[in-house]
């Protein structure tokens, strides 16, 4: 399983014990909809994904680790031959070199 479909299980699993708590999850609904894109770490500042990474249960000292994992080059090309990412996509902040022999 990679750390990508990790996440969005942790936020489910965030959802789930806020609703049965009774507290607000409005935030970890809309990181619902966010991880919907599999690009998303891609797309926001590590500031914004580390923010995302916290609420959805991920560990502060593994915050660096986990981030760098989602944004691995070995991921993105992943997406990028997926059509998850474009090469011409100016919404992409985290990018690697797309001309590969």
């Amino acid at each position: 399983m990679n750390e990508f479909s990790v996440i969005t299980i942790m936020n489910e699993a965030t959802i789930n014990v806020l609703k049965s708590k009774k507290v607000d999850c409005s935030i970890n609904l809309k990181i619902k909809e966010y991880l919907k894109d599999e690009a998303l770490f891609f797309r926001v500042s590590p500031q914004r994904a580390y923010e995302i990474l916290s609420a959805v249960g991920v560990k502060k000292e593994q915050l660096e680790n986990t981030y760098k994992k989602l944004v691995s080059q070995k991921i993105f090309y992943e997406l990028l031959n997926k059509g998850k990412i474009k090469e011409d996509d100016n919404n992409i902040i985290i990018r690697y070199a797309t001309n590969r022999l």
